[in-house]
């Protein structure tokens, strides 16, 4: 049986083979969906894993079977795996789960901040004779709970005035990206008198610096680990080493886009193979808390912000601007007026281009409190190492 030390060597034969691989779990699974084993027993009621949300075996081809092609959840899941596995950018550390702000490529600029981590952009225009007092304009901030509830406006307008003002100052600092990873459904202990200085002259208010998907809740964070670890994901094929689902990050992706059809994120895929990863090894709390709450802190404002090579860090130009001191769920980033007279016509977009990708998420596993008795009897139970969330390419 392969492991959990899967070779990036075996993945192009694996994706290959996962039409068939799919097809005989199809036979050799019951009637009733995934069975139970070991100590981790709830298996989704009428479960589809192995499935996409059109109820098609995933594995199966995206034209009915006929060109070995992988589906659009095989695909979704490899594109996340290859990300999550960057050797520069790994997703899986002893210390954090992570992945960057920047949703993925094919997100409408409409639906970005899917990744717990919202985002948008600041303009200030410099005062001129026509406009002695400007105001500052909030460009493609979210406005409610999903896409449909509209943005900001994206576009900055600017007259001829301010066109010449920011020429002749192309240094001045007069925009800014506003990376965010305030959950939506967390107040701050002071409200909205928490004493943070204006952003460009934008108050620092709940109502505009919090996050506003209903994905990017406490909420949603909890019942991700809760599903991840609650339900059992396909397992793969004994007797065929390149079966797909040996594969970890494979197969909780899979059970994410049976649970959540979150399959496109990165935040959603980390976090739930992961999630697999403890429960397959037996792993919770020390103290015999909640592992979800061990992970997702309700008391936190959210996930915290950091950079790949440091946790406390970001990338030049950016600042922690913190509404609760220490909770690093706010940065800032400058914006020259250079920048904003170039790419006024959408600063959201220039925002996500040259910060989103190195301001990351960092999900704090608190190691020293899990303890891991992996159950006999359980798949992939027979090869736990001491840091099971840290899922190997």
């Amino acid at each position: 049986m392969v492991g959990r030390d899967t070779t990036a060597g075996l993945l192009a034969a694996m994706l290959a083979a996962a039409v068939s691989s799919a097809c005989g779990h199809e036979s050799a699974d019951s009637d009733d969906g995934a069975a139970c084993q070991g100590a981790k027993c709830d298996a989704l009621d009428g479960s589809t894993s192995g499935a996409d949300t059109t109820g098609e075996p995933s594995s199966s081809s995206s034209d009915g079977g006929t060109t070995g092609e992988p589906s659009a959840i095989d695909q979704a899941c490899w594109d996340r795996r290859t990300e999550a596995f960057n050797p520069n950018r790994l997703s899986f550390t002893e210390t954090a789960l992570r992945w960057s702000c920047s949703d993925i490529d094919s997100t409408p600029a409409t639906a970005r901040g899917q990744e717990y981590c919202e985002y948008f952009a600041i303009a200030l225009p410099p005062p001129t004779p026509s406009t002695p007092y400007p105001e500052p304009s909030v460009l493609g901030r979210n406005l409610g709970v999903d896409p449909d509830a509209g943005q900001t406006p994206f576009e900055l307008g600017l007259d001829g005035e301010q066109v010449a003002a920011l020429e002749g100052s192309p240094d001045a600092i007069v925009g800014a990206c506003v990376f965010s990873s305030w959950d939506a459904d967390i107040d701050a202990p002071c409200g909205d008198d928490c004493g943070a200085p204006d952003v460009l002259g934008v108050p620092v208010v709940t109502d505009t610096f919090r996050m506003k998907f209903d994905p990017n809740t406490n909420e949603a964070a909890l019942a991700l680990v809760e599903d991840c670890t609650q339900y059992l994901p396909t397992a793969g094929d004994p007797a065929d080493p390149q079966d797909p689902y040996h594969d970890p990050f494979f197969r909780a992706c899979h059970l994410n886009a049976d649970v959540n059809e979150t399959e496109y994120r990165k935040s959603d895929n980390v976090i739930c193979s992961a999630s697999v990863r403890l429960a397959e090894c037996g792993c919770g709390l020390a103290s015999g808390g909640s592992l979800a709450e061990g992970i997702a802190p309700p008391a936190d404002l959210g996930f915290r912000l950091g950079t790949w090579s440091d946790a406390e860090g970001l990338p030049p130009g950016c600042r922690y601007h913190d509404v609760v001191e220490d909770a690093h769920t706010l940065v800032i980033c400058d914006l020259t007026a250079a920048e904003v007279l170039q790419y006024g016509d959408d600063l959201k977009s220039y925002c996500r281009d040259s910060f989103a990708d190195d301001v990351v998420v960092h999900v704090a596993i608190p190691g020293d409190a899990i303890v891991c008795n992996p159950p006999a009897g359980e798949a992939y139970a027979d090869d736990c190492p001491a840091h099971p969330w840290v899922l190997q390419p």
